[in-house]
């Protein structure tokens, strides 16, 4: 009956040292937008770089351009098979006639492999 205690503080030092294992937590995948310009200009491009991370990796990546221009909306969408972090350069063109102060939103959002998403988004006027 005495063996059986002497296991008892060894047991539960192993179980607390199984709960502090440094292994990989599930977590939301991360995006950030970068515009190369701060002056949108008609006719002319909106140049940008998204960067995102998915450590359980990604299921794709969407970029939305939204303005109150019909010809200056746009919609992409980017699959990564087999990659955890990447960064994609886009260059939107911006239409001739597209009024100075019109609101162009820049959107792109991320989901990873298990379905969470993540979004990063920038607002620019043109001039």
């Amino acid at each position: 009956m005495k063996t059986g205690r002497a296991f008892l503080p060894l047991c539960v030092c192993a179980s607390v040292l199984s709960c502090t294992d440094p292994r990989a937590r599930v977590a939301p995948p991360t995006v950030q937008v970068n515009v190369g310009t701060s002056e949108v200009v008609s006719p002319g491009h909106i140049p940008a770089s998204i960067y995102a991370f998915a450590f359980q990796g990604f299921d794709s990546l969407r970029v939305i351009l939204r303005s109150a221009v019909p010809a200056l909306n746009g919609d992409s969408l980017y699959l990564f098979p087999d990659t955890t972090e990447a960064t994609t350069d886009v260059s939107w063109t911006v239409p001739a006639g597209v009024p100075a102060g019109t609101k162009i939103t820049l959107l792109a959002k991320v989901w990873n492999l298990i379905g969470f998403a993540a979004s990063d988004s920038v607002v620019l006027t043109s001039q």
